[in-house]
């Protein structure tokens, strides 16, 4: 299925502007098309995003408004319900809101391509890429769309030494599990686009020795519109489960040691999107939160929260506790205002096509981009890799990142000392998943990352 693209080009090409005939070729309905001609993107030649699976163009002036709303319009796009058998398509003819599997949830998570002893993974689109996640539950074949949830902590590998040599002992604490009010454990799963995984294959970067040489040779530098996400889900209770509507994006998953499925709700989101690798070679790193889950650090708690009791004031906040005691979380950096206009925009026009949507409970909280991209196409180019001076250096999720909830920790910071696999202290394109390759005669490599 072609991608569509709404480009500046073509707006100034029409410049007719943004007519009420251009505003339904574009998707927009009710409180979508009011916004049509609002700035919330900072450049009346920015686009707004618009409810419909419409790929960005990153062709715009370089601004926190201009780069927000492409991240909404790229969250539109992978939250959009996917179509049947086409995994990593959205279906045009899906409700937004719809709830179905959606298209980031038909990604391939990276334990379905980093396998054991550098095998070559399975087929974009291979039903049976998944099987060996669901007999480790001692299912004999996959479930239609049900998650495998594993990971209770963002960390999901140690850092190797290329790794460890640039990171503070803060960002090597960097696990810890997160649990909800209701004692639930948060789970956590990495996954990535097929631009992605094409790239990942046709280099054979899924096996550590062949990785290393890579990037010692070639250089490893993710492709224009790859896209990596990490999503946080929490388990839901009864009484979440029959607000009306729902206020979260639920998905049926296995938890660890379990072989029935739960209902678990969609609590926090990272996107990375590679979106031109010649010009903004550090990539966009967004972040996506549903709106309950804390309370902003030094306001005022009221109503229910996920990860908050407003009873308990003097419960010590964004610190570990033991077992399944509930964690006090308060979000320290709040969303930026001009994160704020686009998230207003978005919900509304949500909620104006389908009140029961429940996409209009997540907001973004913002976005690190490069201001002056840095290349890093260059054979054996060694951590840290540049950072391209970013617009922030602070960027974190109070769901993902809840124990490093400090000034000048952020998404981009610490992938910067992403490694290869293999040894060495090769830059891997500030992703950690391609740190979980194997090496084809010894099975996993010591010390793999997150």
């Amino acid at each position: 299925m072609p991608i569509r693209r709404l480009t500046v080009k073509n707006i100034q090409a029409h410049a007719v502007s943004l007519s009420s005939t251009a505003v339904l070729l574009l998707g927009l309905t009710g409180a979508g098309a009011a916004h049509a001609g609002g700035n919330v993107c900072g450049s009346p030649f920015v686009p707004t995003p618009v409810l419909h699976p419409i790929l960005p163009s990153p062709n715009f002036p370089q601004s926190d408004g201009a780069v927000n709303c492409f991240m909404w319009q790229t969250f539109v796009y992978l939250t959009w319900p996917a179509l049947a058998g086409q995994a990593g398509q959205p279906d045009p003819n899906a409700s937004y809101g719809s709830n179905n599997p959606t298209v980031w949830e038909t990604f391939r998570p990276h334990n379905t391509v980093f396998l054991p002893h550098g095998a070559k993974p399975a087929p974009w689109g291979n039903a049976k890429a998944q099987l060996a996640l669901f007999s480790a539950r001692g299912l004999k074949k996959p479930l239609p769309n049900v998650r495998v949830l594993n990971s209770t902590s963002k960390k999901f590998r140690a850092f190797n030494s290329g790794e460890a040599a640039n990171l503070t002992e803060t960002q090597q604490a960097g696990g810890g599990v997160l649990v909800d009010q209701n004692g639930q454990t948060v789970y956590y799963e990495m996954l990535m686009n097929q631009t992605e995984f094409n790239y990942i294959v046709n280099n054979t970067l899924y096996e550590a020795n062949a990785q290393n040489a890579f990037a010692k040779s070639t250089g490893i530098e993710l492709p224009t519109n790859a896209v990596e996400v990490k999503p946080a889900w929490k388990v839901l209770s009864a009484a979440e489960l029959a607000a009306k509507p729902v206020r979260f994006h639920t998905a049926q998953a296995l938890l660890p040691g379990q072989s029935t499925p739960v209902t678990v709700g969609l609590v926090g989101l990272h996107v990375l999107v590679m979106p031109d690798n010649s010009t903004f070679e550090q990539g966009f790193w967004a972040t996506f939160q549903q709106v309950d889950n804390a309370p902003l650090q030094g306001s005022t708690p009221t109503g229910t929260y996920s990860f908050y009791n407003v009873n308990c004031p003097q419960c010590p906040v964004n610190t570990q506790g033991q077992g399944n005691t509930p964690t006090q979380v308060v979000q320290v950096f709040g969303t930026t205002s001009a994160a704020q206009a686009v998230n207003q925009a978005m919900q509304q026009a949500i909620v104006s096509q389908n009140p029961q949507s429940p996409w209009q409970f997540y907001q973004l909280i913002n976005v690190q981009w490069p201001t002056s991209g840095q290349p890093i196409n260059k054979a054996g180019m060694t951590v840290p890799l540049p950072n391209g001076s970013p617009n922030t250096n602070t960027l974190m999720n109070p769901v993902l990142e809840t124990y490093l909830q400090v000034p000048n920790m952020s998404c981009l910071g610490c992938h910067t000392n992403a490694s290869a696999a293999g040894g060495g202290a090769f830059g891997s394109s500030y992703s950690f998943l391609l740190g979980h390759a194997k090496t084809a005669s010894a099975g996993a490599l010591k010390a793999k990352p997150r």
